[in-house]
């Protein structure tokens, strides 16, 4: 399965997001930060994204010089995106210069601070870089720990393990100049997909649609939340719905 979306930032001005869901994109990496300072059209973006059917993940172009500082701006950019559903990815851009004057050590540790850190605030992490720095300047450990998003501006996939790769960039409607063009190869909606909420407006309703429900489950192998078969009486209560909302969640 693959995914195609764009990475923007302020530089790409006012998006019309509509004509770019239109246009065949799915997904968007939005900048949340560069270092501690919010990027301003971060909210605008995260709200145009996701409200015209856009799968949406941030990013954040790091200059961390500590591994608390990278922390910190993971939770700054949780923050800032409080209120919507990543379906995406939360990125650590590690290109920054300032990295080049540090021990690799100390480089692997910034990396993984953030990484963790947005696991523990209930997102999933990747790593941005180019080639050049997974190679030279990244710990050789951090792809076999973290899903990688590779730029490498090019026509036809490069070789590698990575779940995203940014190939270039080019014009998509909707954004007024050129944008960058992404592919994703890991199917992160499915790995975020939103719980399913279900709630019955009256409990313990009853007739022959529920009986027919009831017996569907039974067929389908459903059972209730101390997974024990349900009794086919046509009486819809707590235990049909608890297998019916297994149900939901399986095939939602």
């Amino acid at each position: 399965m693959e995914y195609h979306g764009i990475d923007v930032s302020r530089w790409q001005g006012a998006i019309d997001w509509k004509k770019v869901k239109e246009a065949g994109v799915s997904f968007a990496m939005i900048k949340a930060l560069q270092g501690k300072k919010p990027d301003p059209r971060f909210l605008e973006n995260l709200a145009g994204a996701t409200e015209n059917g856009l799968f949406a993940g941030l990013y954040v172009y790091s200059k961390a010089k500590t591994a608390a500082d990278a922390a910190a701006e993971a939770e700054k950019a949780m923050e800032l995106a409080k209120g919507f559903t990543l379906r995406f990815p939360a990125a650590i851009d590690f290109e920054d210069e300032s990295f080049l004057d540090m021990e690799e050590s100390e480089r692997g540790a910034i990396i993984e601070a953030f990484c963790e850190r947005i696991k523990e605030l209930g997102a999933l992490p990747i790593v941005y870089s180019n080639r050049d720095w997974f190679t030279r300047v990244i710990p050789k450990d951090i792809p076999k720990k973290y899903d990688i998003w590779l730029a490498s501006w090019r026509s036809s996939k490069p070789k590698g393990d990575f779940s995203m790769w940014q190939s270039g960039a080019g014009k998509v409607e909707g954004i007024g100049g050129e944008v960058d063009l992404d592919v994703c190869f890991k199917d992160y909606p499915a790995l975020t997909k939103p719980p399913v909420r279900f709630k019955l407006t009256r409990q313990r309703q009853r007739g022959r649609a529920f009986l027919l429900m009831q017996e569907a489950l039974i067929e389908a192998g459903y059972r209730d939340a101390e997974n024990e078969p349900l009794t086919p009486d046509g009486v819809w209560g707590k235990r049909s719905e608890e297998a019916f909302k297994k149900l939901l969640s399986e095939n939602g």
